[in-house]
């Protein structure tokens, strides 16, 4: 979804950023076949999720709250391959402003659970400020 936008965001002057858990070589993997334009960053000690006060837990990775998501995963043509990373953690949407002034943020609840780009588009229009985009 944040990809689709990438025209958008940086046409207000931001950059996406997405940051896995996996090790550097599943970013640079999760880089190259998803986002080859894109920035990928990796934090395998979770530090940036626990900042953020992002959830974790297998209910909210495999609960039947996610099943939808996944039917809307499998009809879009994803499909899971190996597990790279805390398999249970969740992420989120972060926009930032210079000077890291945080000015919207949306914690993913369960796997699927993504904000609407128009929000995260709103809030760029706001500041023109980086955005950084941590996977489910």
């Amino acid at each position: 979804e944040m990809t689709q936008a990438r025209p958008d965001i940086e046409a207000r002057g931001a950059s996406l950023v997405f940051i896995g858990n996996g090790s550097p070589r599943s970013a640079g993997w999760f880089n190259r076949k998803f986002v080859p334009t894109a920035t990928v960053l990796t934090d395998p000690e979770l530090a940036s999720y626990r900042i953020i006060g992002a959830r974790s837990g297998v209910l909210n990775t495999l609960g039947p709250r996610t099943w939808g998501a996944g039917v809307r995963a499998l009809r879009g043509g994803a499909r899971q391959s190996s597990v790279r990373g805390h398999p249970f953690q969740q992420g989120g949407v972060v926009v930032m402003a210079p000077g890291d002034a945080v000015v919207y943020s949306y914690l993913s609840r369960r796997a699927g659970d993504h904000p609407p780009v128009a929000d995260v588009l709103t809030a760029l229009g706001r500041v023109g400020a980086p955005a950084v985009q941590l996977p489910a």
